[in-house]
């Protein structure tokens, strides 16, 4: 019962996407090249997580040039080193699942995650402004990347899906616990 209560939050996260619909892949050919050892809710959680990490690269990204704060600067730049290095593996692990490597939440609303609108307006902000926004934007991520971290923990499958999302846990409690 427990497992179906976390998809069913895996599949509420994804649906709150959808502000601009998009066609479903073909279910059946999706399914029929993903790895056997990778289950729904491994394949929903890498193709969840790495477009919240590229975005969130892209964001953490205008720090070093409209911060005006030393503290939000090196908090960007330690952020951007970790989520580098997490980006590279949830891709090896979306390669070996054999998922797609497109962005099927492409201009949706999701939670943590920045509207393309909010992005632009992020960007044109300096000093004081952009570093309140930034620190606003990096809590909301670490919060959100938590919640749907612990689903595939719960009830993900593939060993190595699983280990990598006990040490973002891990990383994203400890990355907050700093924010204060």
């Amino acid at each position: 019962m427990k497992k179906y209560l976390v998809l069913a939050l895996v599949a509420g996260v994804l649906a709150g996407c959808g502000s601009q619909p998009q066609p479903p892949a073909p279910a059946a050919t999706v399914a029929s090249s993903v790895d056997p050892a990778f289950n729904p809710t491994d394949a929903a959680w890498l193709g969840l997580m790495i477009p919240m990490d590229e975005q969130f690269l892209r964001v953490l990204g205008f720090a070093p040039t409209n911060s005006t704060d030393p503290a939000v600067r090196r908090l960007a730049a330690e952020l951007t080193v970790a989520h580098q290095t997490e980006l590279k593996q949830l891709n090896a692990l979306r390669d070996r699942a054999r998922l797609p490597s497109g962005n099927a939440h492409q201009g949706h609303n999701m939670p943590g995650m920045m509207t393309e609108e909010e992005v632009v307006a992020l960007q044109k902000l300096r000093g004081p402004a952009f570093d309140k926004v930034l620190r606003a934007e990096v809590k909301d991520h670490l919060a959100q990347s938590a919640l749907v971290t612990r689903s595939v923990q719960a009830a993900g499958q593939e060993a190595g899906v699983k280990q990598l999302a006990t040490t973002i846990e891990k990383d994203r409690t400890a990355q907050a616990a700093r924010l204060g």
